[in-house]
């Protein structure tokens, strides 16, 4: 199983830690990071017990924001969706 991993599409958890606050513009701390890959909200490969790298593509498109603005987000974009397709029958 020796794959090889191309350096540049991975951070280390400092770097995700860094760029994850510059797209949030809030502080993000590396053990956030980790918290991230362990909720699957982004890729990690393990390379050891205290090593991991994290995905560069779901880092840069990651936005941390104050807890329950995604999901209250989510529930109201479900509820839109949900009136839609009421008129949508309504009309057809």
């Amino acid at each position: 199983m020796n794959e090889q991993i191309n350096l540049n599409d991975w951070y280390n958890p400092a770097q995700a830690a860094e760029r994850l606050t510059a797209n949030s513009g809030k502080k993000v701390d590396s053990s956030y990071v980790r918290t991230l890959a362990r909720y699957k909200k982004i890729r990690s490969i393990k390379l050891g017990e205290r090593a991991s790298l994290y995905s560069k593509e779901d880092v840069d498109a990651y936005i941390v924001e104050e807890r329950g603005e995604k999901s209250g987000r989510a529930k109201r974009q479900k509820a839109v969706g949900k009136g839609r397709s009421k008129t949508e029958k309504a009309v057809a």
